[in-house]
């Protein structure tokens, strides 16, 4: 009987031991506490003043189920077409780069939170003449938001979101700089494990 209340004890004490005795870590300690997603991303902005769409998808680790840090890329959905002194241009429009976000009370069904997209991008323009590429400019994107988000299960969510584009870099006889800023909408369908 003592042989086993002396087992039992050495048991719980090293059961205790390693629970207590574990690193203290800036995100958290336990392993469950980091998580992922990915998923597929819809941005409406006005460009050279119309309403359009960019299409692509994305992905984070999430910590926590709170913050996130992931890339993201999003295309122009056709060209933008244009016409100077009789002659025709098609445009194109991308970016892609570090997508961070916090998420406010993630457990609750609806909840909101705050996200930015810092990109890298290109404005390519093509004669319709001759399909030569006649001007590449190179931009950087800064887009922060303020979504909505609605948990539909464990693993998938809902996002919509309003913010402000601003674009920097642009140097093309076609555009500058205030037709690409301007408000945004997103729309975001996430996959992942969200803890």
């Amino acid at each position: 009987m003592k042989r086993t209340l002396f087992i039992l004890l050495i048991v719980t004490a090293g059961t205790s031991f390693s629970q207590n005795n574990r690193p203290k870590t800036l995100i958290g300690n336990d392993p469950e506490e980091i998580s992922g997603f990915g998923g597929v991303l819809f941005s409406f902005t006005p460009i050279d003043g119309d309403l359009s769409t960019l299409t692509g998808g994305g992905g984070a680790v999430l910590f926590d189920n709170t913050f996130f840090i992931g890339g993201y890329g999003l295309g122009l959905t056709g060209n933008k077409e244009s016409e100077i002194d009789g002659t025709g241009y098609s445009s194109s429009f991308g970016h892609g780069g570090f997508w961070l976000g916090y998420n406010i009370k993630p457990d609750d069904l609806l909840h909101f939170g705050v996200e930015t997209k810092l990109g890298w991008g290109s404005i390519t323009t093509k004669s319709l003449a001759t399909n030569g590429e006649v001007n590449d400019d190179d931009v950087f994107i800064f887009n922060p938001q303020i979504f909505g988000e609605a948990n539909i299960a464990y693993w998938f969510k809902i996002n919509a979101g309003v913010g402000y584009q601003k674009t920097i870099g642009v140097d093309n006889i076609y555009f500058d700089t205030s037709d690409f800023d301007g408000p945004t909408f997103g729309l975001s369908l996430l996959f992942g494990w969200f803890n």
